[in-house]
């Protein structure tokens, strides 16, 4: 369902989709990348993967974002960062973003390299945004503006990064944040993204270390 709204929303905009199997925007629990050929380039150099488009490309980012209460349709507006000449790993090609940039719209996608400081949170229940694959606005400030849906029935596990794993932040409960949801059993967008960018000799951070499970003691 989330993957035919994003579609319908793209295809307004002349923007194809990949529609994706349990991905949303790199699982955090990375399974072993495959051993077969290498992965296929695309005409626009978007390295194509079985979990969506990987390039260098300029996009939002929502892996640390806030976000405001939902409205009546479900959607928060999530305040992200944009990243320039970044690896990422995207559900349309690069050459769907000059479409976008032309209708002045930006995508969040998934990458690590702008979390190399932060600590991940695992939690359960709650609700939070998804970003991945949203459609953006740019802010005067260099951050962009998402309209993410959230998830509040049967949420599941999901990982939130934080800056400082003693930071009040960092409680699972804390705000409406844009997350990662956990898929079981895992799926291999993380690794098929690390797979990519090596690929062509490049390389990308890892998931953030996890904070300390609190003692029952």
């Amino acid at each position: 369902m989330r993957y035919r709204k994003l579609q319908r929303a793209l295809a307004s905009f002349g923007v194809a989709a990949l529609v994706l199997s349990g991905c949303s925007g790199g699982d955090e629990t990375p399974s072993t990348p495959p051993t077969a050929a290498a992965y296929p380039i695309a005409a626009d150099g978007s390295i194509i993967t079985p979990s969506g488009y990987v390039f260098e490309g300029n996009f939002a980012i929502c892996n640390q974002a806030k976000c405001g209460e939902p409205g009546p349709d479900g959607n928060a507006q999530c305040t992200c960062d944009v990243l320039s000449d970044t690896w990422t790993l995207s559900p349309v090609p690069t050459s769907s973003f000059t479409k976008l940039d032309e209708a002045g719209l930006i995508m969040s996608t998934f990458t690590t390299t702008n979390v190399t400081k932060a600590r991940s949170v695992k939690c359960t229940g709650g609700q939070w945004a998804d970003c991945y694959g949203a459609l953006c606005t740019k802010n005067d400030d260099g951050t962009a503006t998402c309209t993410c849906p959230v998830s509040k029935e049967n949420p599941g596990e999901w990982m939130k990064y934080v800056d400082d794993c003693s930071d009040p932040d960092a409680g699972c409960g804390a705000d409406l944040v844009s997350v990662a949801p956990l898929f079981d059993p895992p799926s291999t967008s993380f690794s098929d993204f690390v797979t990519a960018v090596k690929q062509v000799g490049a390389s990308v951070p890892g998931i953030p270390q996890a904070c300390p499970v609190p003692s029952n003691d």
